[in-house]
């Protein structure tokens, strides 16, 4: 470190006061003490302002100790060969004396800075300990206000050009990551860069990326003990992204393992759903004997049944991704018709108008998934519904508009935002016979086969479901 011109004058001045006093004091303290006093101002000089003032006051020392005090006095020359071995002496042991006083100062300067540097790795390491998402920018935005503009770059997205990192800074960083070792500003490699570029993992190429570290705002050239902090700075980074990626791999098998709780659950909900109709089929059909009523109600616990199967299966071919739509042109009337015909018994207590105009367009639908959606709408219907239902179909901007309304009490506030959900199920929906999947599974099919689907309020009261369907045009040939 440079010392400045004042260090020099404050060692003079030391020898200039030990040389006042030895002088005024020689008579009594003799030689070898007068000797001793000017090692004095040399500690000082080597403990305070360092090496260089040190050693000129040993020089300084040795001279004014020849010109004062060893005789002739007043002269620098020395009479008697123990006089030059005591002058001799006096200036090895001063050098010495300087030298490790130095070196404990310099040990001490050293041990100082390793104090300081582990407090910000401390400090740093706390700050990254967190779970949360922000945790890595607000790192960034720790380095930013200590050594300058920072930012990471990932291994697989070293970008070809940059607005901010010139063609030489891009090179630095790709010579990092290969390296892995330190690049750029402040290094021995590429050093006229105005970015330093830090790995992640120094020493094992092939790492996860780096730190960025722009130049400092002064310009001045950032230090190798500076560049040794942000590279502990970099590893304890790239350690919290490798912590964070496990958090997110552990977040990942819990929503696996949450997955697997609600198979667990459909399957218990089904259980319950078919012991109901299967222990009333037990007792119908024991009862049969030509009764045509019976037979009515076998059927209807029978097609609940199948509608419980359908939804099932259904939600097993969402849940798998299992769904490959077969969009064709579909008439809608007839996909109308064959979901009226599965729920005949469900619809047989209702009054059911249809609004259906017989030039309605073709639609673009797989007619199985289509079919099963009409079904589930207008089952929905059907159990919420006092005594109407109406179907209507009209064309709209190149769509056409279904609405299946019913008459019943309408969607409940707490099922808003919720109403095509799994199991969400309004009061009453347990006597009412539904299992909670089929709105799910409209939603789902209606997804596949990008269509769109809403409910709000009928406008004569009750619920109104809306499928929007794009038309399919025909060329004849």
């Amino acid at each position: 470190m440079r010392t400045s011109p004042a260090g020099y004058l404050i060692a003079l001045a030391g020898v200039a006061l030990v040389a006042l006093v030895t002088h005024a004091a020689l008579p009594h303290l003799g030689l070898a003490s007068a000797a001793l006093l000017f090692l004095l101002p040399v500690l000082a000089a080597s403990v305070r302002v360092g090496t260089g003032p040190a050693l000129v006051a040993a020089a300084g020392g040795a001279l004014a100790f020849n010109f004062l005090l060893l005789p002739p006095r007043f002269t620098f020359r020395i009479d008697g060969f123990d006089h030059v071995v005591s002058v001799a002496v006096f200036l090895a042991v001063a050098l010495v004396t300087s030298r490790l006083a130095a070196e404990l100062r310099a040990r001490e300067a050293e041990a100082n800075a390793r104090a300081a540097a582990n407090a910000e790795q401390a400090e740093f390491a706390a700050l990254l300990s967190g779970d949360t998402a922000d945790v890595l920018t607000r790192a960034l935005a720790w380095i930013a206000a200590r050594y300058g503009t920072a930012r990471l770059i990932d291994r697989n997205a070293l970008p070809a050009e940059d607005p901010v990192l010139s063609s030489l800074d891009l090179s630095a960083a790709g010579w990092a990551l290969q390296g892995a070792e330190a690049a750029g500003h402040g290094s021995d490699t590429m050093p006229a860069s105005d970015w330093s570029f830090l790995p992640f993992a120094p020493g094992h190429p092939g790492g996860s990326g780096l730190v960025a570290v722009a130049r400092p705002m002064s310009g001045t050239t950032r230090r190798a003990e500076e560049m040794t902090q942000l590279q502990a700075l970099a590893r304890l980074i790239g350690q919290a992204r490798d912590r964070l990626a496990l958090a997110d791999e552990r977040q990942s098998r819990e929503r696996l393992e949450d997955r697997d709780a609600l198979r667990r659950t459909l399957l218990a909900a089904m259980a319950h759903d078919f012991r109901t109709p299967l222990t009333v089929l037990a007792g119908e059909v024991a009862a049969l004997d030509g009764d045509p009523a019976a037979k009515d109600r076998t059927l209807a616990q029978v097609h609940r049944l199948g509608a419980t199967m359908d939804d099932l299966v259904g939600a097993a071919r969402i849940e798998g991704g299992a769904l490959d739509p077969q969009i064709e042109a579909v008439d809608l009337i007839d996909c109308i018709d064959a979901a009226c015909d599965r729920l005949a018994s469900a619809l047989a207590a209702h009054q059911v108008e249809r609004t259906l105009p017989a030039d309605l367009p073709l639609v673009a639908a797989d007619p199985v998934l289509l079919t099963h959606i009409l079904v589930n709408l207008i089952g929905n219907a059907a159990r919420h519904a006092r005594a109407r239902i109406a179907i209507a179909a009209s064309p709209e901007d190149g769509s056409i508009q279904l609405h299946v309304d019913d008459d019943g009490v309408g969607i409940a506030d707490d099922l808003q935002g919720r109403l095509f959900d799994r199991f969400a199920r309004g009061a009453g929906s347990d006597r009412e016979g539904g299992s909670g999947l089929g709105l799910a599974i409209v939603k789902g099919f209606a997804d596949a086969m990008a269509l769109t689907v809403s409910a709000g309020a009928a406008p004569g009261g009750g619920a109104r479901f809306t499928l929007a369907l794009p038309q399919r045009q025909v060329t004849v040939a």
